[in-house]
């Protein structure tokens, strides 16, 4: 791969466009010249594949005045993207229903053209006309907005969230890549992983309250938190209560994830703990398919374990599912949808498939659904949750996702998970605790990160360490207020 950019370099995002066109076997030279003059954008690409060339030359009227430095680099850099993408499609028809729009937040781009002053009608010109987004995108990228603006609103100051990471798994599955480790291997750890994770919840208290601030959301992930038994859950439940006042809290998510590791008596203690919002997580309604990735449940059980969460008294239950897991057809992914509406369930979160670099799947011969399907597949998650009146609140893309294409959160009207839109915009501290977690602490326009230790052991041997990264907290803090 050789990209040579003259006038104006975007390197990020033509590499980006570049991976969904062309693999790394492929002999392929790209050269793009960017020239700006009269008010008007010229971008000459030239693409060298094998023994022939390929060519765009892309001209757009735009006025630089009274136009915000912000602004300016979005429409250069969707000039060279989108001249790049018009000659490599004479070579490959691959469909690109976001466009040219890059970025793992979409919507961040519609809000803050918003923010800008810019109309509903300035907006949708510039995703079709710059950006070329398909119809069915531009809509579900301004209701995003929309609904995400009002939840920052609402965020409280000195406000922060906290995030709890359990990294343990009944088992991995296929296509997993987050922070977890498999409990026939880490399961003697537990014990000793709980014991630590409740005197961090005593630290952060402790730096919380000299900071001057209060919790407003707690999320539980993993990793599947309830492979711990209900002991362990308990013990956490309580000592967060003991420790943080549960009356400013909005929100407190628990990741039940995999219906195999949901019991009745786990389900009791999160409700008496305070839990407020779980996740039951079937991916898919597919039997075949949830054995082909590993999962050690079935779609009966899915069902199960939703009644059980409704008759211990959970009234906000989220649900997630994934679009283009192995060998799954359009119709197959449709039945999922299907069945997973017919629980009723507050929130519907619907994933593109992505394969990451830790990812077993990624080793393996299986093929994945192909872009144009995935896309149908969201097509239909789009109008089928729009027909069950839930709403789109939060959005994001990943590395290695088919297509380009975005994993969305849907939600009725009162039930929008608040800490799901902070960890996304970044516009509220986030303290993580446990195995894997990340703290995120927002400075203005800056942000500081210090990172836990993924593995349970080493969380365990250098936990020392875990107090000294607590106390960072404050140092940068302090330090920020002082300069």
């Amino acid at each position: 791969m050789l990209i040579v950019q003259n006038g104006y370099e975007c390197d990020y995002e033509m590499k980006l466009f570049y991976k969904l066109f062309f693999n790394e076997n492929e002999e392929v030279i790209v050269y793009s010249n960017f020239e700006y003059k009269e008010k008007k954008i010229n971008v000459y690409t030239e693409i060298i594949y094998g023994t022939d060339t390929y060519f765009d030359d892309y001209y757009y009227d735009f006025d630089t005045e009274n136009k915000t430095n912000q602004l300016i680099k979005k429409i250069f850099t969707a000039s060279c993207t989108k001249s790049f993408c018009h000659a490599a499609k004479k070579i490959k028809n691959i469909n690109l229903p976001w466009g040219v729009m890059c970025g793992i937040r979409p919507a961040k781009i519609v809000r803050s053209l918003m923010e800008e002053g810019n109309t509903d009608s300035e907006i949708i010109e510039i995703l079709k006309d710059i950006y070329e987004v398909s119809d069915d995108k531009i809509e579900l990228a301004m209701d995003v907005a929309k609904n995400e603006i009002k939840l920052l609103s609402d965020i409280g100051k000195n406000s922060v969230s906290i995030y709890i990471g359990i990294p343990f798994c009944p088992t991995r599955c296929l296509y997993c890549s987050f922070v977890s480790t498999d409990i026939r291997v880490s399961g003697k750890y537990m014990d000793r992983f709980v014991e630590k994770l409740l005197l961090e919840i005593d630290k952060t208290a402790e730096i919380i309250e000299k900071t001057g601030s209060y919790v407003e959301n707690i999320y539980i992930g993993g990793g599947t938190p309830t492979t711990l038994s209900p002991e362990h859950l308990t013990s956490i439940f309580d000592k967060l209560k003991n420790n943080f006042d549960f009356e400013k809290i909005k929100e407190f998510t628990l990741e039940a994830g995999r219906p195999d590791t949901i019991t009745e008596e786990k389900l009791i203690a999160a409700k008496k703990g305070g839990v407020n919002r779980i996740s039951i997580n079937p991916q898919t309604m597919n039997d075949e398919t949830l054995k082909k990735v590993g999962r050690k449940h079935t779609s009966d059980m899915v069902k199960e374990c939703f009644d059980m969460a409704r008759k211990a008294g959970f009234d906000n239950i989220n649900m997630d599912l994934i679009a283009g897991l192995p060998d799954e057809t359009v119709d197959m992914f449709k039945y999922s949808l299907d069945e997973v509406i017919k629980l009723d369930p507050e929130n519907i979160t619907v994933h593109s498939m992505a394969v990451k670099r830790a990812a077993s799947l990624r080793f393996t011969d299986t093929e994945l659904t192909q872009a144009k399907y995935m896309n149908e597949m969201l097509s239909y998650t789009q109008k089928r949750m729009s027909e069950t009146e839930r709403k789109p609140y939060y959005m994001y893309r990943q590395k290695n996702i088919s297509g380009n294409l975005e994993n969305v959160g849907y939600s009725r009207d009162g039930f929008m998970s608040t800490y799901n839109i902070n960890i996304m915009e970044e516009k509220q501290t986030i303290i993580a605790l446990g195995g894997g977690g990340s703290t995120k602490l927002v400075m203005g326009d800056r942000i500081e990160r210090i990172f836990n230790f993924k593995d349970p052991l080493e969380y365990i041997k250098r936990f020392d360490e875990i107090l000294e990264k607590k106390d960072e907290i404050i140092e940068i803090i302090r330090g920020e207020k002082n300069g």
